[in-house]
């Protein structure tokens, strides 16, 4: 609600203030600036990426999660064990986190997060790693039973 004032004011400024291209282009930069302190597109808050061992009693899980910048690091799970991680994604909509995930002796590898695909569904992505495929937590149903996805 006072982000919208904010705005408005903003605007108010702009056409008060004339057509002078310099002071059009500030006028834009102030607006761009309110957006994005306001965080009112939701791009610019956190993400938190869970990751759950629901492999099985004796299977350690080996996650290795990074982007292309960061490198999130390896974390040994066992059974019924996560880890957590966060950042904000970027104003371009290119944010992507991958994991190398072993389990008896084998790599899988999955987009944890995709700011395409997850960015309106998941403040909070949390996954479940089982051995057919990775599950994402159903704030609704409260279950892992987000399903859809595989393992490259």
């Amino acid at each position: 609600m006072f982000t919208n004032s904010l705005i408005i004011f903003a605007l108010s400024k702009m056409i008060m203030v004339g057509s002078n291209s310099h002071t059009l282009f500030l006028s834009l930069l102030l607006l761009a600036s309110l957006v994005a302190v306001s965080e009112g597109l939701g791009i610019f808050t956190y993400r938190h990426v869970y990751v759950k061992n629901d492999l099985d009693n004796n299977t350690l899980l080996i996650a290795h999660c990074k982007s292309k910048n960061v490198d999130v690091g390896v974390q040994n799970l066992h059974y019924q064990e996560e880890f957590k991680f966060q950042f904000k994604p970027d104003f371009w909509g290119t944010t992507l986190y991958f994991c190398g995930l072993t389990w008896d002796g084998t790599l899988h590898w999955f987009d944890i997060y995709d700011q395409d695909r997850d960015n309106q569904a998941c403040k909070d992505c949390k996954w479940s790693i089982q051995r057919s495929q990775p599950c994402r937590f159903n704030f609704k149903t409260e279950k892992y039973d987000l399903c859809d996805y595989k393992y490259h």
